[in-house]
């Protein structure tokens, strides 16, 4: 650490040397939140012990329902008009939990990314027709034109009889929903989801599709509306069994193909999916495809279902489908990764996400996947691999820039979370969400870090990675670390890197006395040249090192942050 401290020193001269120019250069460059404590709702780490190499991923968290009623099962869309619009919504419990449940949906928007959120507020249940005064399940979707949809199992009254589906729109960027709509009401309607077709080139675009478990008309059905969700189709059958299956998720593929997965339950648990090429009206035989032993250990009896994501680019992997679930395969619960090359025809084996030594007794839940507009996936998932026991649990998120076949993991969560639930009625939920467009990707997951049942919706600030592989089939000769640009900079910077072949490598933020601040990076990377974003919000001025290491490679620069 001598050198560390010895390039501090001067780079501390140069600072206090130059300060005059530094500050306006930053100034120019200064964000509307330059200073991580001008943020509302930012849960700040707790400096505590130094992070060590087994622990080292921090980022910042934000507590979007701040209501200390139960707020559980949250999901989040970004507008495609515009993506610094974000909608979260969520089940909330402020008008009572048990001994009767009082299920509401509270929502909030976001017009910077999700970096700071509205005050939340609840859906008006009045809205909709026959004494349907309570809502549950919220999945919320967007359309090319920036309005927003939340999709609820609307309950009658305090019976809790007549589930309805039905849908909440929004046209002012998720401030307020004053309109409502009922897409399917058979008598039990459950565990619905809801999705768009965003693709330019689709015969479709602008659809809108719900796939859902009803109870009353048997098996997971699909209803669309094609204006905008004032009408909806008469339910299409999607799976072949009228029974003992749960958990569907839809997504759309760029030709308009509708693609479901979902949950089978027979003796083992089955990853059944079914595919349409005419925009929902019929599908086709169920694929199962691939089993394993129920997800088992999991707090609270939790349920843990299927997630599908297409990659809709124009890249070489434009076109795959991808499919997270999770099992009990190795002895615990891990997250797996399955793909398609050829529009859903055939499927990959799984690919073990999670990267926590395999049959170590910790569990990983809750899988959610979503593909950008450059073909890269993120997955995000609930860990208890840092915890004392698997009731106490955490945010992670895995990301792949090479089709699924490698995954870093990463730690979100600042603080980890009990999994206490007041009664059977609000138990803890039974999903997270997660959506990513551009280089913008926004988590939501349920988090009692707060105490008692106090459960709240997080999310977290994310720096992008933004790889790009060396071009003309001229990989890097060598490994290299390039120089941080800006320089100074105030408070994001670029760091770039290069690999001649692909390899397990570390990114590590150290202070100028040799303290390891963060790691940036850490995982499997392709050959290639890459580029990656560091946000340094949370960190005050100074003199800052990185370093890269690769294999028997390892290189360090220093940059300095100034505010």
């Amino acid at each position: 650490m001598k050198n560390f401290t010895l390039l501090a020193l001067f780079f501390v001269l140069i600072l206090a040397l130059s300060n005059e120019s530094y500050s306006q250069l930053s100034s120019k460059e200064r964000l509307k939140y330059p200073l991580a404590m001008d943020i509302p709702g930012k849960i700040y780490p707790n400096p505590g012990p130094v992070n060590t190499l087994d622990d080292p991923l921090e980022f910042f968290n934000i507590n979007i329902s701040q209501n200390s009623a139960p707020q559980n099962e949250p999901s989040v869309r970004i507008s495609r008009k515009d993506t610094n619009k974000v909608v979260a919504a969520w089940r909330d419990f402020r008008y009572g939990s048990d001994p009767t449940a009082n299920r509401r949906v509270g929502y909030s928007y976001s017009t910077n990314g999700g970096l700071t959120w509205s005050v939340s507020r609840l859906l008006d249940s009045t809205l909709l027709p026959g004494g349907l005064t309570r809502n549950s399940d919220p999945v919320v979707t967007t359309d090319t034109a920036g309005n927003f949809y939340i999709a609820v199992v609307a309950i009658q009254g305090v019976s809790g009889g007549n589930l309805t589906l039905a849908v909440y729109k929004s046209t002012n960027g998720g401030q307020t929903f004053p309109q409502a709509f009922i897409c399917s009401q058979t008598g039990t309607e459950d565990k619905e989801w809801i999705t768009t077709d965003l693709s330019e080139i689709s015969p479709f675009l602008n659809t809108l599709y719900i796939s859902w478990t009803s109870f009353s008309l048997g098996g997971i059905k699909v209803t669309k509306s094609t204006n905008a969700g004032v009408n909806w189709s008469t339910p299409s059958n999607v799976s072949d069994a009228t029974g003992g299956v749960q958990g569907s998720d839809i997504c759309i593929s760029s030709d308009g193909q509708v693609n479901v997965v979902w949950l089978g339950f027979s003796s083992d648990a089955e990853i059944t999916y079914d595919r349409s090429v005419n925009g929902g009206d019929n599908f086709g035989a169920d694929q199962i495809i691939t089993t394993g032993p129920f997800p088992s250990g999991l707090p609270n009896n939790v349920n843990t279902f299927p997630t599908i994501a297409t990659d809709n680019s124009f890249g070489p992997r434009g076109g795959w489908i991808y499919i997270a679930f999770a099992d009990n395969r190795n002895g615990d619960c891990d997250i797996f990764l399955v793909k398609s090359t050829d529009a859903g025809t055939s499927w990959s084996s799984p690919v073990r996400i999670n990267n926590d030594p395999i049959g170590n007794g910790k569990i990983q839940y809750w899988p959610t996947i979503a593909v950008n507009n450059q073909g890269n996936i993120a997955v995000l998932f609930m860990d208890s691999r840092n915890t004392a026991d698997n009731t106490i649990i955490e945010a992670y998120i895995a990301r792949s820039y090479d089709g699924g076949v490698t995954f870093t993991n990463e730690l979100l969560s600042t603080e980890p979370s009990p999994t206490l639930i007041p009664g059977s009625n609000v138990r803890f939920g039974d999903y997270i969400d997660l959506d990513y467009a551009g280089k913008r990707l926004v988590p939501v997951w349920t988090d009692e870090r707060a105490g008692g049942f106090n459960q709240e919706i997080f999310t977290s600030e994310i720096d992008e990675l933004l790889p790009v592989s060396g071009t003309g089939g001229n990989l890097p000769g060598e490994f290299s670390l390039g120089q941080n640009y800006p320089n100074p900079f105030n408070p994001n910077t670029r760091i770039s890197f290069s690999l001649p072949r692909a390899t397990e490598l570390k990114i590590e933020i150290y202070s100028a006395i040799g303290t390891l601040v963060k790691t940036i990076a850490s995982g499997s990377y392709p050959a290639g040249s890459h580029t990656m974003n560091f946000n340094a919000g949370a960190l005050s001025s100074g003199v800052y090192f990185y370093k890269l290491t690769a294999g028997e490679f390892s290189q360090t620069r220093s940059m300095i942050l100034v505010k």
